[in-house]
């Protein structure tokens, strides 16, 4: 008998309601699985960087190797959706750090026989992204799957962990990085990352996870294309949760304003506009990073408290971190001062946009049917992405032909009008 995360001891009732639902086996094997497959995945997109940059003498070849690998993620990522509601999720799980681990293991005795090459490192790259573009949507289907029972609140803290796991997953691999690839070399990088990659398949194959009813995807007695599963998953936002889709659509938004101006404008103020080197940008940056961790710390602590009613005030408050450092990019004092107030307030509106990505994200899972939640998952994901580029070509250009003053207070008053058109939708999430 398949047995999952729900069945839970129905002899003393008691033990039952005092214990958390977090503290189940499942989920805590899933997060522990996730966490350590992004450590592996970033300890060595951080490695592939550092010997691309010693041996080009240019960062833009990996920079370049990364654009093209967030295409075949872009295309291929509701068709994970698509499997993640046709297969049992741990299965895919279980199979897709197992490959990565595989594939990276093959990259490194190439490399070990044949020296590093710039062209296997493209391809492995390119192949990481595909199997990451099955993997994100699969997890983001399997949370529902365990805590929907719970309720939007578990649902919130649940997701809250996972993003906590996650910040620091991706900042770990930066400091320690930098120290294990100055001491050691790169080989033994890419080892950490293949035991990441097994270790993660290994716990994941205990997580207990029912496989989803494929009856529910059938139509007219046969089960769909993956074409049509995807079109039925389209129709179904469009004409049946039309609410639901206008949310994807605010947090596709939300991804394109916010890697402009960190992804895009922090780095371009620091280095061009204010005339910093490099290392005051890289304590910059990791100050950024450790407000990331701290905001995903800080929105799980209230993440049983937040409703859809705070996603206005969750965007308010990132439209007027920008407030003030426009402001100062008006007024007559000195770079460091600039810089201070840049730092400050950036490191505030990612916290901010913490909660607001705490918000909407369960809001789209708990509103989304068991059968569907791979598929809306997954062009949730894809439109996130596709907002990434995006954010990255409308913001460089900003900035290329107005001060920064203008191109953040231009970005705040932008913001305070979406915040206002987000008000109706709340409502009616919240009704």
């Amino acid at each position: 008998m398949n047995r999952t995360h729900s069945h839970q001891s129905t002899d003393a009732p008691s033990a039952t309601r005092t214990r958390s639902p977090l503290m189940t086996r499942d989920f805590l094997l899933l997060v522990a699985g996730q966490g350590i497959s992004l450590f592996g995945n970033m300890m060595l997109r951080f490695a592939m960087s550092m010997w691309v940059l010693d041996e080009t003498g240019s960062a833009t070849v990996f920079a370049s190797i990364l654009a093209v690998s967030v295409i075949p993620t872009i295309l291929l990522s509701p068709f994970g959706g698509v499997l993640a509601d046709r297969m049992n999720r741990r299965t895919v799980m279980v199979a897709l750090d197992a490959l990565s681990g595989l594939l990276v293991l093959v990259c490194a005795l190439v490399f070990a026989g044949f020296g590093f090459q710039i062209a296997v490192i493209a391809v492995m790259q390119v192949l990481l992204a595909v199997l990451g573009a099955f993997e994100t949507p699969t997890v983001q289907a399997a949370l529902p799957q365990m805590f929907r029972e719970h309720g939007q609140a578990t649902m919130r803290r649940a997701m809250a962990v996972v993003n906590q796991t996650q910040q620091l997953s991706t900042l770990l691999p930066s400091f320690l990085g930098g120290v294990i690839y100055a001491m050691l070399g790169i080989r033994p990088m890419l080892a950490i990352t293949i035991v990441s990659f097994v270790l993660a398949a290994g716990l994941e194959c205990f997580i207990r996870l029912a496989a989803p009813d494929r009856s529910a995807s059938m139509v007219d007695g046969h089960m769909p294309t993956p074409l049509e599963d995807l079109r039925a998953g389209m129709r179904f936002l469009v004409r049946e949760r039309p609410a639901v889709f206008r949310l994807m659509l605010v947090a596709a938004l939300l991804n394109l304003c916010t890697v402009g101006t960190s992804g895009v404008g922090f780095p371009y103020t620091i280095r061009t506009v204010l005339g910093f080197n490099a290392t005051v940008y890289g304590v910059s940056d990791g100050l950024v990073g450790v407000a990331g961790v701290m905001g995903a710390f800080a929105a799980g602590a209230f993440a049983a408290h937040l409703a859809m009613r705070h996603l206005p005030v969750s965007l308010a408050a990132i439209a007027l971190m920008l407030v003030p450092q426009g402001v100062t990019f008006l007024l007559p004092v000195g770079a460091w001062a600039k810089l201070v107030v840049l730092v400050a307030f950036e490191c505030g509106a990612i916290v901010a946009a913490s909660f607001a990505n705490l918000i909407i994200i369960p809001a789209i899972q708990m509103s989304t049917p068991e059968a569907m939640t791979g598929k809306v998952m997954s062009i949730c994901s894809a439109m996130a992405m596709c907002a990434q580029p995006v954010g990255q070509m409308l913001y460089g250009w900003a900035y290329g032909l107005f001060p920064v003053a203008a191109v953040l207070l231009a970005s705040a008053a932008c913001l305070a009008v979406f915040t206002a058109l987000t008000v109706p939708l709340s409502r009616r999430f919240a009704q």
